[in-house]
């Protein structure tokens, strides 16, 4: 397993963790899935993936309802998927 694909993993294992934890509300936890599934699922590149999960994400983590231990987890998933970007931007 390469490092991009470790760290794609280590993203969407946090992801998992958080729409699995019922003190985050609903509608964030469904937010979060759409997130997840448009990265694990689309087929554009990767760097682009990223991108756009990023922006997702940091629209999220304003949600006035968002916990935050879950918050703080979504800024080490957006960190990721920074780091993820990058790594595929140069690979490409």
């Amino acid at each position: 397993m390469d490092e991009m694909e470790q760290l794609f993993n280590e993203t969407i294992k946090m992801m998992d963790d958080l729409m699995a934890d019922y003190s985050i509300p609903r509608n964030v936890r469904k937010n979060i899935q759409l997130i997840r599934n448009k990265l694990v699922n689309d087929k554009t590149s990767m760097d682009v993936r990223a991108a756009s999960s990023v922006i997702s994400l940091d629209e999220l983590v304003n949600d006035p309802n968002m916990p935050s231990h879950a918050r703080t987890v979504l800024y080490m998933v957006m960190s990721k998927l920074e780091i993820l970007q990058k790594k595929a931007s140069h690979k490409s």
